[in-house]
């Protein structure tokens, strides 16, 4: 499930102009507000990761390993976003 939603992530970036990930930080900050159980645990990975500023390294592709059944919500959420920011 969370590769279809990384694919469809791509796709979405492709299509609005993200490939570069001009957005990254607008989206997440975006999602981690729509999404915030999501992002608790997101955040939670990347510090068992070692990271050591796990907020900066955060990435809307990280709330995909958490996104459980709410994946079509997750990216209609993504691609309004991304829609917006490109206008």
């Amino acid at each position: 499930m969370a590769e279809d939603i990384y694919k469809k992530i791509n796709e979405l970036n492709s299509k609005y102009g993200n490939e570069s990930s001009e957005f990254e930080e607008e989206l997440t900050e975006h999602l981690k507000n729509k999404f915030p159980e999501q992002y608790k645990l997101s955040l939670e990975d990347l510090k068992n990761d070692g990271s050591d500023d796990p907020e900066m390294e955060m990435t809307p592709g990280r709330f995909a390993d958490h996104i459980g059944d709410k994946g079509e919500e997750f990216l209609k959420e993504y691609e309004a976003i991304l829609k917006k920011l490109s206008e």
